[in-house]
């Protein structure tokens, strides 16, 4: 049958939210930023200009340091998920690039450095322009299923977001052709200069806001402009000179035109910004996120406060992160004036373990300090990742907060939270994971992107392994219609007892509820009778209802928060015992747990369940399936049927490629295969090199860096090959390598994991570099030895391919987390090394 009726990750960087889906431009599989070759050609003459070195450098740089900029941006005005639009528009606008190339080749080739001159002024110009209207269109996410305007507006963003990509596409397929010959080297500087981009950008985000990042990365392209400028005209240096200053003086000095992020309406900080006397005290950058810090009379924020409580409520102050991950600062002269904290449900742990030694994962502002301290722990372990949130605390609220973090019964970790799990010696009384996330995204499905290493079934299991013997591990999620994220959080806590060898985990498991919240209470002993009495006068007391308790009888259940039916009571009933899996097969949303090879825990979509929302709700289906996925969907259509038309529709209309010498389909195959094959192995490794680092920032940092620059290293070297070596058999070369490596370091991750993350983070880091590197190296071979060898023999179709590689680039994006989504970041890259193998056997009849 169907039964009908989601904190933030720093991720991803998703935080950076660069995370393992956010590669964009410049990777080695051909959707690079800007690139030009060491010598310009004018004449009959040779001339070397050693500046064209650094513009490549610094357009390649630009580009990457675009992206990821707006990554930042439109998490911090919107929502994770736009990621997508970024990435996708900008390997679009690559694509695009090469198309126009291609079909304006004539023109171009004898206006080439004047070209070249105008793409990179162009994107200088183009970026803070259309940031500045994008702000303008007024988009609600949340409105597109009911606002036919919203898809438009949503357009809107990706006509503007592909404006200054498309200026960097042109860019790099103009010099791609241009100098074929050169592509080795063209490759490189690439390479080298989107590396550096990733490092420079992401430390660059510590303490700047993206508006201050967004005129860098137009400065860096006028810089490109003014040192190309030469080649062309004396006077362009000036005019390129002049038009800086006026982009940069009308953006970011005296700002008539004034770059500022908008803060979609519906998220947390416009809530609380429209409070009555509400002010902004603090405001803080890092990549993992924006910090606001609010104060107003009327802020109450007690999540899932139950219903019977009547005592005081001490004041507050909030710290949003990214407009919407609401984290509450308490100012309290004694642990009683917090004593509201008590009266939630996330409170059930330090009342069946008191005087506890408690460890807070996701601390925050100190809210569930204060709650530990004010149940009766005995010392609190507060574990935070941002380190801006703890010196927000300590510094600029140290007498408001009561000083809770400089307490001597208080220690802080700066540290991911699965992190510190797997380096902790253990021994605690109470494991407590806070509800990390916030309502608003999560209830619209927006949230099914996201990673999450804290809510799979090994972390679940790590955390059990790091309790005291009759430890408790406490989870509190919030409840949503349909019942989603407790459930899934139940099935995820029942398997990892049972890969721990328990056999009954309803024996070991408590669950209670309110209105708002659900805590699961789990031990890796079996619950004693005093604790379960325990834990049921805990309920009664405070109005909760029982979801699961060892020996709970259904006229137990549902008795304070009335359902129509009592749907947890029985989710639980079904997933605590041997029908799990016929409960998974039935239920209207995915709730079989997630694990570390596909952490998405948020991810709740069934397209079987589909037909069924569709008969039942009518009209209304579409708000009740989790629609992330959806738009993930969505997205990957469009930009199929992009690629499409800027593949093929150039064949069908333009001479200079009908009239190209050598088999077209074969080079469409093998650029597309290539570039899919690369993104793909670039995701699956970033994803297992976080976790292996332990910190979303450092992972993406580390991962792109060791792709990027040694990508380029082992295009130097293919060139050098190439000189002695038929094109086909460096690109055996190449792809042979990246196989065999990449197999054996698949191997050899998920077999000593757990002996790697025990080391130190600089030895941990030194690994996740040299995993990264090792592939990378041969997998900067095949592009570029295969448009050297498309430029020799078909020189019109260089263009072509570079705008095929390009829109594959597009497609792999977003296919690539589909991909994860259902078969895991292992798959992925196997079927990454399959594109490449097939790629080579292509290669090898051209």
């Amino acid at each position: 049958m169907l039964c009908g009726t989601a904190a933030e990750h720093v991720r991803r960087c998703e935080s950076a939210k660069v995370s393992s889906m956010e590669i964009g431009l410049g990777r080695g599989a051909g959707f690079q930023p800007a690139q030009v070759p060491g010598t310009f050609f004018r004449g009959e003459k040779r001339y070397l200009v050693p500046f064209s070195s650094v513009a490549v450098f610094l357009i390649s740089a630009a580009a990457l340091g675009l992206e990821l900029v707006l990554v930042r941006a439109l998490s911090i005005g919107h929502w994770h998920h736009l990621a997508f639009l970024v990435i996708s528009t900008a390997l679009l606008g690559f694509g695009a690039g090469g198309t126009f190339v291609s079909i304006g080749s004539a023109a171009l080739a004898v206006r080439r450095d004047k070209a070249m001159w105008f793409f990179a002024a162009g994107l200088g110009v183009s970026v803070p322009v259309v940031f500045w209207a994008s702000q303008r269109l007024p988009l609600d996410e949340l409105l597109l299923i009911w606002d036919w305007r919203q898809p438009v507006y949503l357009f809107g963003y990706y006509l503007l977001c592909f404006v200054p990509f498309f200026f960097a596409g042109l860019f790099i397929s103009l010099a791609f052709t241009a100098f074929s010959a050169a592509s080795h080297r063209l490759y490189f500087f690439n390479m080298a200069g989107s590396g550096a981009g990733v490092a420079v950008f992401l430390v660059l985000m510590y303490g700047n806001p993206p508006e201050r990042l967004l005129l860098l990365v137009s400065s860096m392209a006028f810089a490109s402009a003014a040192l190309l400028a030469p080649a062309v005209a004396r006077h362009l240096t000036s005019a390129t000179v002049l038009a800086a200053i006026a982009v940069v003086s009308a953006f970011g000095l005296w700002r008539p035109l004034e770059l500022e992020v908008k803060i979609n309406e519906n998220k947390a900080l416009a809530y609380y910004r429209a409070l009555p006397d509400a002010e902004t005290l603090a405001v803080c950058y890092s990549p993992l996120a924006r910090l606001d810090c609010i104060t107003a009379p009327a802020i109450r924020h007690f999540p899932g406060l139950g219903i019977g409580y009547s005592g005081r409520l001490p004041p507050q102050v909030l710290v949003i992160a990214d407009a919407d991950g609401v984290s509450a600062v308490n100012s309290f002269s004694e642990l009683g004036d917090v004593a509201c904290y008590d009266n939630m449900t996330s409170a059930l742990a330090y009342h069946l373990a008191p005087r506890a030694g408690a460890c807070v994962v996701g601390s925050g502002g100190g809210s569930d300090v204060c709650q530990a301290l004010a149940c009766g722990a005995e010392h609190v372990l507060a574990v935070e990742i941002d380190p801006r949130m703890i010196s927000l605390v300590r510094d600029r609220l140290a007498r408001f907060s009561s000083g809770i973090y400089d307490r001597s019964d208080v220690d802080i970790v700066v540290a991911d939270g699965r992190s510190f799990l797997q380096s902790s010696a253990g021994g605690f009384d109470v494991i407590a994971v806070s509800m990390l996330d916030t309502f608003s995204a999560a209830a619209a499905g927006f949230r099914a992107l996201n990673e999450s290493h804290l809510y799979t079934v090994e972390s679940v299991e790590l955390a059990l392994s790091r309790l005291a013997e009759d430890g408790i591990l406490s989870i509190t999620r919030l409840l949503k219609v349909p019942p989603t994220d407790a459930v899934k959080i139940l099935a995820t806590v029942a398997e990892a007892l049972e890969r721990r060898g328990v056999r009954h985990p309803a024996r070991h498991v408590i669950m209670v509820r309110n209105w708002a919240t659900a805590t699961i209470v789990a031990s890796p002993r079996p619950f004693e009778q005093s604790r379960i009495e325990k834990a049921r006068r805990f309920a009664a007391e405070r109005l909760f209802d029982i979801v699961h308790l060892p020996g709970v009888k259904l006229s137990q259940v549902n008795r304070f928060h009335v359902l129509e039916e009592p749907l947890y009571y029985q989710a639980a009933q079904r997933m605590l015992s041997g029908d799990r899996k016929a409960f998974y097969r039935d239920y209207a949303y995915n709730v079989v747990p997630a694990t570390d090879d596909r952490p998405y825990f948020f991810d709740f979509f069934r397209w079987r369940a589909v037909p069924h929302m569709i008969r039942t709700m009518s009209g209304r289906w579409l708000a009740y399936s989790q629609w992330g996925y959806l738009v993930l969907a969505a997205t990957l259509i469009q930009a199929v049927l992009a690629a499409a038309v800027l593949i093929f529709l150039p064949l069908l209309i333009t001479s200079p490629l009908k009239a190209a010498a050598g088999p077209r389909l074969p080079h469409l195959a093998y650029f597309g295969l290539v570039g899919l094959a690369y993104m793909f192995v670039e995701m699956g490794f970033i994803q297992k090199l976080t976790l292996l680092i332990g910190h979303p920032i450092f992972g993406v940092a580390v991962a792109l860096s060791g792709f990027l620059v040694f990508s380029g290293f082992g295009s130097l070297v293919a060139g050098k090959l190439s000189l002695g070596l038929r094109p086909a058999a460096v690109v055996w070369l190449g792809v042979g390598a990246t196989i065999a490596i990449g197999v054996v370091e698949i191997l050899v991750l998920n077999s000593f994991f757990s002996g790697f993350v025990g080391l130190g983070r600089p030895v941990r880091i030194t690994l996740a570099f040299a995993f990264a590197a090792l592939p990378a190296f041969f997998m900067g071979m095949p592009f570029p030895t295969a448009l050297l060898h498309l430029g020799r023999s078909s020189p019109a179709l260089v263009p072509w391919a570079w705008a095929v590689n390009g829109c594959a680039g597009v497609t792999a994006a977003v296919l690539g987390v589909m991909l994860a989504m259902s078969f895991g970041f292992t798959a992925l890259i196997l079927i990454a090394l399959a594109c490449y193998l097939t790629g080579a056997m292509i290669m090898s009849i051209l």
